[in-house]
């Protein structure tokens, strides 16, 4: 059963940089792979969970500023690991990359869309 969010550009994007993700650290140093390499998994994941949050209406105005926050923070993780040595290649670091950034760049067009339609709506009369 496919849920409603499932068919988003965006968490197509963010479940491929989980995928990415995954698939690297798995041949990271040992010193990097639990430190480093966990905290790229856990928040990549999170960021997955804060786009099907988005996705509702009730959550969208708070989940949407965490989203595009994990986007951010993932797009540092990466450049740390960069920094450390932690990826086998410079190919497969701007691979990553590259995915982390088109995912970011999602967030932030759909933050910036809610932030655009909420400031036309008129305010309700009392």
């Amino acid at each position: 059963m496919n849920s409603y969010y499932e068919g988003l550009p965006i968490y197509r994007a963010a479940m491929d940089s989980v995928v990415l993700i995954d698939r690297v650290v798995r041949v990271f140093p040992r010193h990097h792979k639990y430190t480093l390499g966990q905290r790229l998994r856990e928040v990549s994941l999170d960021a997955l969970v804060w786009v099907q949050r988005a996705n509702t209406k009730a959550t969208r105005v708070a989940a949407l500023p965490r989203l595009c926050g994990r986007t951010e923070e993932l797009k540092l993780l990466v450049q740390t690991g960069k920094e450390l040595q932690a990826f086998s290649s410079f190919q497969q670091y701007a691979q990553v990359m590259e995915q982390v950034v088109n995912f970011a760049r999602q967030a932030e067009a759909w933050r910036a869309h809610d932030n655009k339609l909420h400031q036309q709506r008129p305010e309700p009369s009392r």
